[in-house]
């Protein structure tokens, strides 16, 4: 690529927001739209007014060369009306153009509109400091551009509006992943011999060689402004991901930077562990992953770019740091970062990957991508990370809907998604696309057999008419191009939890009752709804049991007359566990459940899937949990806090197996943060429960105590 047409694509690349307006009864027009779009993706462009339905078999609606001329392309408008999607596009610049009688409201002095666009055919990478600076000036420009606006719409309208494997196959737990052999990291791991665990700002290493005799053998301090939030353990090595702030002295312009750190210990003796290696990144942490030795860390930075306009050389590029290279954070090589295709989003995303195998000695790669993201699922060949697509103010109905919504929660219309290939600390963008809707959380994602699975939740469970949630699965082949969907799931309800077990999905939606949906994805290019279920109360997290069962951890719920308002209400009066039979996929049925405790009961398993303690040889489920019950009408009452461990199987059902509750006190009338139980494991025929104070054994079956060691 020569310097010019290369300096042509990164003016371009800067220009992230395509705005044009034109007046329509006295109103504007917004577009929503990147300046890029990698070859064979779908380029969508978003309005805020209705297109006519027949405007682009019509004509007024077409694309044009950067020489004027016609061309052939794809182009379709969404069933909203307001979105059009451009495929079939080879490299190089189009415009395209949007006559005024494409709209469903027109005036004679409105005037067409034109969306400039460049098909890239692979990520452009920054040449220079200014190339970065002018992205960031755009972005400033283009923040002040839509405050203005929101301003302005308030202003003119607010006179007219007022399978589980459950560590089956070793002697001791691991940690509950989304995938197997991707290690996620948590709190508390083990290796079999010795509990590490997360406390405060330490790291707590337990002997449980012998379950009587417990030992603190070693407790790891962080230095100032430290804070542990992940470990993994692979053999010999420890790994410690770590969140720490860092004053930056030499910078007059900051005080300090937010960086997520992977320390490396050396545990062969756990009793003296020996730091041997730290490697760091700017921002916070999107998550970890470990597979096939190669540790993945993604982090989220968004640089003080708006001091740009107050001072001259402002480092906005991401800092890193390596202990075997340097005794100091460093910036970025410019040659490292690059703009992902469609961003927005004036912040990087930065990803790293090392050989835990050879750690030592091992480089770091790193790579910087300026662009948001917000959601991690990574399979065995690729990683995904999504990035909202946030609708312009203008686009809401009235200015109402502005002051209310967006101070409760952005609305989000898109969810970016891209796709990075690995292959082991290769990491290369490879394909992205755009679904209307966003979407809960990593379980949310799946890939199967080359094919990518995504569910979403279009809209609000509280709007009307278009903005009332809908709910979608679609399917996209290796290049993300969607190649099958099912459309309209529960409207007015969104999803509440997602499971992919192969070649079916089970999704839980949520209003007033639970549908569970079942869906038969054999055929990724007909996927159907084979089954529905409804009962009260709704589940956060689902987790196979078997081909044939879910376990789905969650609420009750139910409804009744609020005395105050004297409207309908929907409460949720205990913690649920339910087992799903989807024997007969077209007629899935509750088998069994059990309510645990009354109304503000809680167990971090309703949001953190890490929390789930399993052992398949025994078929126990269990977890932490702080048991309320109603008091009255509005207030609970404290009633004790453990946990529980249930025998779960699809003959005999959910059966309570251990119970190691702590009952409340006379006068107690809040748990105490230091005695609870944050999780428990298994190591051969021995139970144990960690928390802040203590580390508790019992015996696997009996659940007899066995032995106790005290944290602090």
């Amino acid at each position: 690529m020569n310097g010019r047409h290369y300096a042509g694509v990164i003016f371009l690349l800067i220009v992230i927001l395509v705005a044009s307006s034109l007046m329509l009864f006295g109103k504007k027009i917004e577009v929503n739209a990147a300046s890029t779009v990698l070859v064979n993706q779908p380029y969508i462009v978003h309005f805020s007014e209705s297109l006519k339905q027949d405007s682009v078999n019509k004509g007024d609606v077409y694309l044009e060369d950067n020489q004027g001329h016609r061309v052939e392309a794809t182009i379709l408008l969404h069933e909203n009306r307001k979105s059009i999607s451009i495929a079939n596009t080879k490299p190089g610049k189009y415009v395209l153009l949007v006559e005024k009688n494409a709209f469903e409201e027109s005036k004679t002095k409105a005037k067409k509109q034109k969306i400039e666009f460049t098909v890239i055919e692979e990520i452009e990478q920054i040449q220079s400091m200014k190339d970065l600076e002018n992205f960031f000036k755009v972005a400033l420009s283009r923040e002040k551009r839509n405050l203005e606006k929101t301003e302005m719409t308030i202003a003119e309208e607010s006179a007219n509006v007022a399978a589980d494997r459950g560590s089956g196959g070793t002697s001791h737990s691991t940690t509950n992943n989304q995938v197997e052999d991707i290690e996620e990291g948590d709190i508390v791991v083990t290796d079999g011999r010795y509990i590490y665990s997360i406390i405060e700002n330490e790291i707590v290493i337990t002997d449980a060689n012998n379950p009587k005799s417990l030992k603190v053998v070693n407790k790891i301090s962080l230095e100032k402004n430290s804070y542990p939030t992940q470990l993994m353990i692979k053999e010999d090595t420890l790994i410690v991901i770590i969140d720490q702030y860092l004053e930056m002295k030499k910078e007059d312009y900051i005080s300090g930077i937010s960086m997520t750190k992977a320390a490396f210990y050396n545990v062969k003796d756990a009793s003296n562990p020996k730091l041997v290696r730290e490697v760091a990144q700017d921002g916070y942490m999107n998550g970890v992953r470990l597979t096939d030795g190669i540790l993945y860390i993604v982090t989220n930075k968004t640089p003080d770019y708006w001091i740009i306009t107050e001072k001259e050389d402002v480092e906005l590029r991401p800092y890193v740091y390596d202990s075997a290279e340097s005794e100091s954070v460093q910036p970025m090589d410019i040659k490292q970062l690059s703009i992902l295709p469609g961003s927005m989003e004036p912040s990087y995303t930065i990803i790293s990957a090392i050989d835990v195998k050879n750690f030592e000695k091992s480089e770091v790669k790193t790579k910087g991508f300026l662009g948001g993201s917000s959601t991690l699922y990574m399979s065995k060949e690729a990683l995904y990370l999504t990035a909202f697509n946030y609708l312009p103010a203008t686009t809401f109905k009235s200015s109402k809907m502005i002051a209310t919504d967006m101070m409760i929660l952005p609305m989000a219309t898109d969810t970016d998604i891209y796709k990075f290939d690995i292959n082991g600390m290769d990491v290369k963008l490879a394909a992205t696309t755009t679904i209307n809707g966003s979407i809960l959380n990593q379980f949310s994602m799946d890939e199967h057999n080359g094919y990518f699975r995504v569910a979403v939740t279009e809209g609000n469970s509280w709007g009307a008419g278009e903005q009332t949630s809908k709910n979608h699965l679609f399917i996209f082949n290796d290049q993300l191009k969607k190649v099958g969907e099912v459309k309209d799931l529960a409207k007015g309800e969104k999803i509440y939890s997602v499971r992919f077990m192969g070649e079916k999905a089970y999704i839980v939606t949520f209003k007033q009752i639970d549908p569970l949906f079942v869906i038969d994805l054999e055929n990724p290019e007909n996927p159907k709804v084979l089954g529905e279920l409804k009962i009260p109360g709704f589940s956060n997290y689902l987790h196979p049991l078997d081909e044939n069962h879910l376990i789905g951890f969650g609420y009750e719920t139910e409804s009744r007359v609020d005395s105050f308002s004297k409207k309908p209400i929907v409460t949720t009066p205990g913690m649920k566990v339910s087992l799903f039979d989807v024997s007969d996929f077209s007629n899935p049925k509750e088998q069994d459940s059990v309510v645990i405790g009354g109304r503000g009961t809680y167990s971090d398993i309703q949001y953190n899937h890490k929390a789930l303690f399993r052992n398949a040889n025994l078929n126990y489920y269990g977890f932490p949990v702080t048991l309320y019950e109603a008091k009255g009408e509005y207030e609970v009452a404290y009633k004790g806090t453990g946990a529980l461990i249930y025998e779960i199987t699809a003959e005999k059902g959910i059966q309570l197996k251990g119970n190691l509750i702590k009952n409340a006190q006379k006068d107690e009338q809040y748990e105490d943060y230091n005695s609870m139980i944050t999780r428990l494991l298994y190591i051969e025929g021995a139970l144990y429960t960690i928390s802040p104070k203590e580390v508790n054994s019992y015996d696997l079956k009996s659940f007899k105590k066995l032995g106790n060691v005290k944290i602090k």
